[in-house]
C-alpha cells in the first residue's frame, strides 16, 4: 500500500538503497545533505518519501529559503535541488506523491519549485497533472568517461587551454582545501563579488564552512605568489558527479593569470583523478535569455542540455504580489 512517509518516518537503511538504485540521485537529497541543512540558519528543509511494500519509490527533499525582512516574506520558497529521486515508481504514483507533498507544504512556502539536475521528460506529465507548470532552462554537463589528465585539455576550447596553462606559467597553483583558513579566503572573494557583481544573496560562510567539515563539499584554491586569489566549491557524489556551486577569482588580478579559469580546472581534475563520470555545472539559464555565464561553462568542454524546472504555486495571491514588491524593490536598488 502506498503511504507518504515524512522526515524522521523515514528509514535512513531505505534512504540510501533508493539512492543507490536511482538514476536521478545528487547530493542535494542525500541523508547528510538534509541533516546539515536543517541545522543551519534560513533554512527550513523537509523530506518527504512515497513507500511501498518495504521500499521507498520517490523521495524529495525541499529546502525552504527564510530570508529576513519584507522581501524575505514575500520570497518564501521550497527549492527541490537536483529535482526529486526516483525509482520504478509508475506516472500515477509520482503524481499521487507531489500532490500530496504539495499539500503539506501549503502555509510553509509561497511555492515550490525544482531545480532540476536530470532528464525529467518521462515524467513531465506527472508533474502537470499534479498543478506544476515547466520552465525551459539549460544545463552544461561534462562526461568525464575515459578521460584521462593528459587528455582533459584537449576537451577546452582553445583560448581556456591557452589561459590556464598561461597561469600556471605565470606561477599560480592550486589545490585542495584543508584548513578552514582557506575556505574563509575563497568565501570573501565569493561574497565580495556577489555583493559588488552579482547583486544576489549568498549563504552565510557557516553554511559552506559546515558542508566541508563534513566532507560533502571539496573546496579548491587557487593561489600566487602565496595570496590566495580564487577557488571553487563543488558538492561531490563519490561515482555520481561532480557539482561546480560556485567558483570564484580576483577580479582583473593578473593580465596573464586567470583564478577563475584555474579554480574550475583544479575541480576538473580532481573528477579525473577520483573516477567521477560527470561534472555538472549547475545551470546555464534560460533558452531565450543570453547569459554570459553559459558562454564560459562551454568553454571547458561541456555539452548544452535542457533539464528544464517544475514550478508549482501554493498560494496564488502572495506569488503575484511577491513578484510585483520585488520588481519594484529591485527596479528602486
Amino acid at each position: 500500500m502506498l503511504k507518504i512517509l515524512q522526515d524522521n518516518e523515514i528509514s535512513r537503511e531505505n534512504w540510501n538503497n533508493l539512492l543507490v538504485d536511482s538514476l536521478f540521485t545528487s547530493p542535494f537529497q542525500t541523508p547528510e545533505y538534509f541533516n546539515l541543512i536543517r541545522k543551519i540558519k534560513g533554512f527550513d528543509p523537509s523530506v518527504f518519501a512515497l513507500y511501498d511494500s518495504g521500499k521507498i519509490k520517490v523521495l524529495m527533499v525541499v529546502t525552504t529559503l527564510k530570508e529576513s525582512g519584507f522581501s524575505g516574506f514575500f520570497s518564501r520558497r521550497g527549492i527541490v535541488f537536483g529535482g526529486p529521486v526516483i525509482s520504478c515508481a509508475t506516472k500515477e504514483e509520482l503524481s499521487f506523491f507531489l500532490k500530496e507533498a504539495g499539500n503539506r507544504l501549503k502555509g510553509k512556502a509561497i511555492y515550490l519549485e525544482t531545480r532540476n539536475l536530470f532528464d525529467y521528460s518521462f515524467y513531465k506529465d506527472s508533474f502537470l497533472k499534479s498543478g506544476w507548470s515547466y520552465e525551459p532552462y539549460l544545463n552544461v554537463k561534462l562526461n568525464l568517461i575515459g578521460v584521462t589528465k593528459e587528455n582533459l585539455f584537449s576537451l577546452f576550447k582553445y583560448n581556456r587551454r591557452r589561459e590556464i596553462k598561461q597561469s600556471i606559467i605565470n606561477g599560480a597553483v592550486y589545490h585542495l582545501c584543508s584548513k578552514r583558513e582557506e575556505v574563509f579566503s575563497v568565501y570573501q572573494i565569493l561574497r565580495n563579488i556577489y555583493r559588488e557583481n552579482v547583486k544576489l544573496p549568498l549563504p552565510s560562510f557557516d553554511f559552506f564552512f559546515e558542508f566541508f567539515k563534513n566532507n560533502i563539499l571539496k573546496v579548491f584554491v587557487v593561489i600566487h605568489e602565496e595570496r590566495i586569489i580564487g577557488g571553487s566549491f563543488c558538492l561531490i557524489l563519490p561515482e555520481k558527479g561532480l557539482y561546480t556551486f560556485y567558483y570564484c577569482g580576483q577580479r582583473d588580478y593578473h593580465k596573464r593569470i586567470f583564478p577563475t579559469h584555474l579554480a574550475v580546472f583544479a575541480a576538473l581534475e580532481y573528477a579525473v583523478e577520483n573516477k567521477i563520470p560527470v561534472v555538472d555545472f549547475m545551470g546555464a539559464g534560460r533558452p531565450d535569455v543570453e547569459y554570459g555565464v553559459r558562454k564560459y561553462k562551454l568553454e571547458f568542454g561541456g555539452e548544452l542540455v535542457e533539464q528544464g524546472r517544475f514550478l508549482k504555486v501554493l498560494n496564488p495571491i502572495l506569488y503575484i504580489l511577491g513578484k510585483f514588491s520585488l520588481g519594484v524593490i529591485k527596479a528602486i536598488r
